[in-house]
């Protein structure tokens, strides 16, 4: 009777072990997993981490320096691949100032997230810069990916301040704003104040329409920086920015009260900006 017991203690002590010997297993192939995925210890890899191709297109973008051409894929087959092949790319956390050490030809990618909002990346160089700000040293064939998607629907007359985290590039590369002649002559009876400009950005304006005839205007604005004499168009830094397409009418000798938040450009240097709606605008300084 005692050794039945015993042989039935070794029994369960065996199955014990085996059992924590297969959850060991577990633990370890998952740590592979990662090590694969991100590399030893850093949070690089699988940079596209929460895009959902089953409900978004996903864009790649080439830009030469001078102009912008986008490609999309619309085939949640080929976009899963896709984003199986770049998530799997090790990458290193790097600094955001290596932006600086990029330079044409840039691409970049786009899809939306499960989470509603939108995932971009810029490559260049072996730097990955992904929306939100963080870099990455790695690896990529973009240029190869961007042949792979030939004759797929293209689009060569983008704007680069769509461009992919063009407002982060922008800090550090001039050719991702976009250089303006001046504004369109014959509203000099249409005027624009700025009241104040504070530290939330959210801007007052006074607009005066002294034209004769009503001046038609929206939610859209925009904001220019003077650089070396010259204004250019500054790209949105903010995330998921909208608006609404509405008219609002002012009619002749009457003025109006506007609010135009212009944190959406992040953190002005110090300089000479001018707020811009329709073909009207007001000048104000940011000082150190």
């Amino acid at each position: 009777m005692r050794a039945f017991q015993e042989n039935k203690r070794k029994k369960y002590v065996l199955a014990f072990a085996m059992i924590a010997l297969a959850v060991a297993a577990i633990f370890l192939a998952w740590f592979l997993y990662r090590k694969v995925i991100y590399g030893s210890g850093n949070p690089g890899g699988n940079i596209l981490a929460g895009a959902s191709p089953d409900t978004s297109a996903l864009q790649i973008y080439y830009y030469d320096g001078e102009t912008v051409a986008v490609r999309t894929l619309y085939d949640s087959d080929e976009e899963k691949k896709l984003l199986k092949r770049i998530n799997a790319f090790v990458l290193s956390e790097t600094d955001q100032s290596a932006v600086a050490d990029m330079k044409a030809p840039f691409y970049g990618l786009w899809i939306g997230g499960e989470d509603g909002r939108d995932i971009s990346v810029t490559w260049s160089e072996g730097i990955w810069l992904r929306n939100g700000g963080t870099t990455f040293y790695g690896n990529a064939d973009f240029p190869g990916w961007w042949e792979e998607l030939a004759g797929e629907d293209e689009d060569d007359a983008m704007s680069v301040l769509a461009f992919p985290n063009a407002g982060i590039l922008s800090t550090y590369h001039l050719c991702f704003m976009v250089e303006e002649d001046g504004l369109a002559e014959g509203k000099d009876s249409v005027t624009m104040t700025i009241e104040e400009v504070p530290a939330d950005g959210k801007t007052k304006v006074v607009i005066t329409n002294n034209s004769g005839e009503d001046f038609e205007y929206g939610e859209y604005f925009s904001l220019q920086n003077q650089i070396d004499g010259h204004w250019y168009t500054m790209p949105v830094k903010a995330e998921n920015i909208a608006f609404h397409d509405i008219c609002r009418i002012l009619p002749a000798g009457e003025s109006a009260e506007e609010i135009y938040d212009i944190s959406i450009y992040g953190p002005l240097e110090p300089g000479a900006y001018r707020l811009v709606v329709e073909e009207i605008s007001a000048e104000f300084a940011v000082m150190d």
